[in-house]
């Protein structure tokens, strides 16, 4: 590794929500990420992760934007490029254009999240025991989970590669630390990856300091059709200062004009009220949100629980909006609620501080 100045590190993600977790534990120890979409961001920072976008594009589509964005990312000193824990979206076609462009000499690829239940065990990727492809992220109506065996998913261009099995993020943090010169590798994998590559990288985790103006309104959007989604909404209740738009429940035919209709609505709400903070189940109904806003770009300031991230954006006028994301299927049912929580409590120190 370079010692002359701070490790950078670049981060591609295929959706949203994977740019903004991955960037999430770096920021817990002490470093400062920006995220892009679609392109860098125009800020500098020790973290750059960009969104390509290429999950919902054509696997032609996906390689040629992955290809590009790893070009122009392949100078920072570590190069790591997230894949969906449920081994959703266009794997093998971005890891094949990615290893090209990065320059990098080896491949390592651990999709293990253990804190969300995605394993790998025997080269095999499970979701609470069960092969992913065998899950119900197999029948994924836009993207389904293809494959449960992760060499199925390694292009045959790519000589040099190590799958790393993984039970325990314990287990994920001392392979991934035992791996010699990170800076030759292509890393490749999930938030669990994420959160040992900041523990390698960033040994010292620091504090967050986040407060909120006092009476701060917060909208929470959930898009996913996701069930578990939708009962981590359920367990929010009615509470002063927190509005909740929601999909419906069934997946319906058209899902996409429900949910361009739900973020037109948020992006609204947040114009004309307006709110301080925007939470979002769904890497798509967040992506639409900000299009409807017009932020292309914004910073992660702290992880409101693994995988589950935090950032500021500016807004045309000058305002600054706080936005919170996480994937649709994941966390607990009490998930939402505790990230609420954690808000109104930084809402309850910045009043005691006035």
């Amino acid at each position: 590794m370079r010692t002359n100045r701070p490790c950078t590190i670049a981060i591609l993600a295929d959706d949203l929500t994977s740019a903004a977790d991955g960037a999430g534990p770096f920021v817990e120890r002490g470093l400062r990420a920006v995220v892009g979409r679609r392109r860098l961001p125009p800020e500098e920072a020790a973290i750059v992760a960009v969104d390509s976008g290429s999950r919902s594009a054509s696997a032609v589509q996906a390689a040629g934007r992955v290809s590009d964005l790893a070009e122009q990312l392949a100078s920072r000193d570590v190069f790591y490029k997230t894949v969906d824990s449920t081994l959703r979206g266009h794997v093998r076609a971005e890891l094949d254009a990615a290893f090209a462009a990065s320059g990098r000499k080896m491949l390592v690829f651990a999709p293990a999240f253990p804190g969300a239940g995605r394993t790998t065990v025997s080269g095999v990727q499970l979701v609470d025991g069960i092969p992913v492809a065998e899950t119900g992220y197999g029948r994924d109506p836009v993207r389904p989970a293809q494959h449960s065996r992760l060499v199925d998913l390694v292009p045959s261009s790519i000589g040099n590669a190590i799958i790393l099995d993984a039970t325990t993020q314990g287990e994920l943090d001392a392979k991934i630390a035992a791996l010699p010169d990170p800076e030759s590798i292509l890393w490749v994998g999930s938030p669990g990856m994420a959160l040992a590559l900041a523990k390698r990288l960033a040994p010292v985790q620091v504090a967050s300091n986040l407060t909120l103006a006092g009476g701060s309104e917060i909208l929470v959007v959930v898009g996913s059709a996701n069930p578990r989604s939708h009962r981590q909404a359920d367990r929010i209740g009615v509470e002063r200062g927190v509005a909740l738009l929601r999909a419906p429940v069934e997946r319906i035919d058209d899902s996409k004009s429900i949910l361009r209709d739900i973020a037109q609505a948020a992006a609204r709400r947040v114009v004309d009220e307006p709110c301080d903070v925007v939470m979002a189940t769904g890497g798509d109904t967040m992506e639409a949100i900000l299009d409807g806003l017009d932020i292309s770009a914004f910073e992660i300031l702290q992880e409101l629980e693994p995988g589950f991230p935090l950032g500021r954006a500016s807004l045309g006028n000058g305002r600054e909006l706080l936005i919170a994301m996480k994937a649709g299927g994941f966390g607990g049912d009490d998930t939402l609620r505790r990230a609420v929580a954690r808000l109104r409590a930084c809402d309850s120190v910045s009043e005691r501080v006035l």
